[in-house]
């Protein structure tokens, strides 16, 4: 339903991970709600829980805990769209 969102947005993760960045659940949701503002006109997505937990399925992606400095990024670092 959100077909352009998820291309997009997994894009965006394929850059953001080939520069060793840290990419959270919060922060895929984020950059999400980011991409509906701009490819939407009525924008209905919620990038919820459930919406993460079934792009993590579709791209196999798996959490991964990360302890100390590793745990913190901030947005303005991660690649643009």
């Amino acid at each position: 339903m959100f077909l352009k969102i998820n291309n997009a947005l997994r894009q965006w993760m394929l850059r953001s991970l080939a520069t060793n960045c840290i990419l959270t659940g919060k922060i895929l949701q984020t950059k999400a709600l980011k991409f509906a503002e701009k490819f939407l006109k009525e924008n209905n997505f919620k990038a919820s829980d459930g919406w993460l937990e079934k792009f993590k399925k579709c791209y196999n992606l798996h959490h991964i805990k990360m302890h100390g400095e590793a745990n913190s990024i901030f947005l303005e670092i991660l690649p643009k769209e």
